[in-house]
């Protein structure tokens, strides 16, 4: 991972092997981001995405493998227990050029990823929503 700041916001890229979510927590914590919107292209090798079963109050989960092209990357990220908590949605372009999109759970980087992070001077937690399920966002 390769970070620059530019007018207030965090100018990442991410190169072969680094982890989308993981990369993007620690940037935000060694730069002290309490809330953050982000969003990003490039590709990654493998993904794990989820989708959300509000009937059933828990996430459904497929991996993904092989040349993925991230057609979109958008999140936000919140404060958990005085950490930064990164929630994404990601659309990955498929060899058929279909699209497969849902909550990141994970994405692993071939050849790369380029990620602009915007700091907003606010600090908004989560709390879990027992109605949900879900960890929402506390003001």
């Amino acid at each position: 991972m390769d970070l620059r700041k530019a007018g207030g916001k965090l100018i990442v890229r991410l190169d072969e092997g680094d982890e989308v979510v993981a990369s993007v927590k620690k940037a935000c914590k060694e730069h002290h981001v309490q809330y953050a919107h982000f969003s990003g292209i490039g590709a990654c090798r493998s993904a794990e995405i989820s989708h959300f079963d509000t009937l059933e109050n828990k996430y459904h989960s497929r991996k993904l493998a092989g040349m993925l092209e991230i057609v979109t990357l958008t999140g936000n990220v919140t404060t958990v227990e005085n950490d930064p908590f990164v929630h994404a949605h990601i659309a990955l372009g498929m060899n058929d050029f279909s699209i497969l999109g849902g909550h990141l759970v994970e994405a692993i980087i071939n050849p790369a990823c380029e990620i602009v992070i915007d700091p907003l001077p606010i600090t908004v937690g989560r709390k879990l929503d027992s109605k949900s399920g879900l960890k929402l966002q506390q003001f």
